[in-house]
């Protein structure tokens, strides 16, 4: 799978087509360009996003800002659909101000991701590309 960088950004940003699900109401939002942030630890979801999907709300939690201020948060449960596959149980932070989901690492490392920053344009690579790298060197 093949999706080119948000251009909408300066510089353009990595970003995937996903799908959020929420399996105590049995719906979906999406499809929806998300920003692929390598560098946040956690997903962001735009809160309407998680009402619209009746999702499951947990306990508060803390975020912690890149300038080390500390934040309370809403927690959700949801899943989030990339194509056919799916990280189940993702725990979110609902974004009561933004508009675009942002993948943190609690998705991204699920995936084998290859970012083509010259090409603005990220892949995941199918099963056999991926045995592929994976082989050691001869």
């Amino acid at each position: 799978m093949k999706s080119l960088y948000r251009a909408d950004y300066h510089p353009p940003i990595p970003a995937l087509p996903i799908r959020l699900y929420s399996p105590v109401t049995d719906r979906f939002v999406g499809p929806e360009l998300a920003l692929v942030d390598t560098g946040s630890d956690a997903t962001l979801v735009p809160l309407r996003h998680l009402l619209a999907i009746g999702a499951e709300e947990t306990a508060p939690g803390w975020l912690v800002t890149v300038t080390g201020e500390r934040q309370a948060v809403a927690l959700y449960f949801v899943d989030i659909y990339l194509e056919q596959d799916v990280a189940p149980g993702i725990r979110v932070i609902a974004d009561q101000e933004g508009d675009d989901v942002v993948l943190g690492r609690d998705f991204l490392n699920r995936f084998p991701l290859f970012l083509d920053g010259p090409l603005k344009q990220l892949t995941v690579p199918d099963a056999v590309a991926v045995r592929r790298m994976r082989m050691p060197a001869s």
